[in-house]
């Protein structure tokens, strides 16, 4: 009977060891844009990278939600620099839609400006949100492509 309740005991440790490695080699997101705004309408837009691709988790506008980030065709990133002014920016496109996430600080006019935002650009339509205190980003640590 110990010895039944030994190899139960070991089984179980293995199967917990196993259940561990497992957990630790799977990709962890990181998370390098997020935006929450209530006005022009409600948006909430999260961006990670999860083993060198990018991913937009989350994408909401009022009660639209983007369910399938699988329908992104195209996604580009691009920064400017000019004295005091530094802006990232990342573009994923799908079809005639672009959706498109930035950064910008700037320290002009002794005013120190740090912002972000995400623009939806559909057919002759622009939609523009400036996130919240809630928001941050990562583009700048993000090489371009």
């Amino acid at each position: 009977m110990t010895k039944s309740k030994l190899s139960n005991a070991l089984w179980v440790l293995s199967l917990f060891l196993v259940a561990s490695c497992s957990a630790s080699q799977r990709d962890v997101a990181e998370i390098i844009f997020k935006c929450h705004a209530d006005q022009p309408k409600s948006i909430d837009v999260l961006i990670s990278i999860v083993d060198n691709t990018f991913k937009l988790e989350k994408f909401n506008i009022g009660s639209s939600k983007l369910d399938n980030a699988a329908l992104i065709s195209d996604m580009s990133k691009s920064s400017y620099h000019r004295s005091l002014v530094t802006e990232h920016s990342m573009t994923f496109t799908h079809g005639d839609s672009e959706v498109i996430v930035s950064d910008y600080y700037s320290e002009e006019l002794d005013l120190i400006t740090k912002e972000t935002s995400v623009t939806v650009q559909q057919i002759g339509k622009k939609e523009y949100w400036l996130c919240d205190d809630s928001g941050f980003s990562k583009l700048g640590s993000i090489e371009d492509f």
